[in-house]
């Protein structure tokens, strides 16, 4: 990444915001989002709190904007790997990139807690190129990437598989949608926490018994 792309104030600005993101997540992966204090995350970055809030009106803005930091990672995991597969192999491969991302159990249980307390669906949130390469410094064409919120991803694959004849023109889009987002969220709640390394394989089983009950197609 060349830094002189982007003016000074913008560099700093996507610098902070995304030091400030992941000192935050970090704390998460052991605390309760009401135990973390804005002004130790702030202190770890070595800026003011009146700073951090120039960046997130509230701590939840802040978990949305990493939660789509997240998704960006993903897709573009995804994409890296699937390359031109059938869209239903992208969605089996996107399940294995996020085996892949959630490597600290309690940061996805406390992820979920949020999302579930706020009792509203995440937005989708721009996230400018100079944020995209400071946070991912290392992933070649991420400023490419298309921001989708982790359902759109699934929804579009799902329309594509049913076009392209990998799923039945009779399937109900909307109701596998919602069978492989309660997969995503529901396996980790249901599994114990020593089993937590085993997830991946719990994923491709619920994969399996839902490809098969729907007729996929291989192609």
């Amino acid at each position: 990444m060349e830094e002189q792309h982007f003016p000074l104030r913008e560099r700093k600005h996507a610098k902070t915001k995304v030091a400030l993101t992941m000192a935050f997540v970090e704390r998460l992966k052991s605390a309760r989002l009401d135990d973390i204090s804005i002004k130790e995350v702030c202190d770890s970055v070595e800026v003011s709190e009146a700073t951090f809030f120039n960046y997130f009106p509230t701590k939840i803005d802040l978990v949305y904007y990493y939660q789509q930091l997240a998704f960006l990672k993903i897709i573009w995991d995804t994409q890296q790997r699937a390359k031109k597969d059938s869209p239903l192999h992208c969605i089996d491969v996107m399940f294995d990139v996020l085996v892949q991302q959630i490597k600290h159990p309690y940061l996805l249980y406390e992820l979920i807690s949020i999302f579930v307390g706020q009792k509203v669906k995440p937005k989708l949130i721009d996230i400018p190129l100079a944020e995209r390469l400071y946070a991912f410094p290392d992933c070649k064409g991420i400023e490419d990437v298309p921001l989708f919120l982790l359902e759109d991803f699934l929804h579009e694959n799902l329309m594509k598989a049913i076009k392209e004849g990998e799923l039945p023109k009779e399937v109900d889009c909307n109701y596998v949608l919602i069978c492989l987002m309660a997969i995503i969220v529901g396996v980790p709640l249901a599994i114990s926490y020593e089993n937590f390394n085993a997830l991946g394989s719990y994923y491709k089983q619920q994969l399996s018994f839902l490809w098969k009950g729907l007729g996929r197609k291989e192609r």
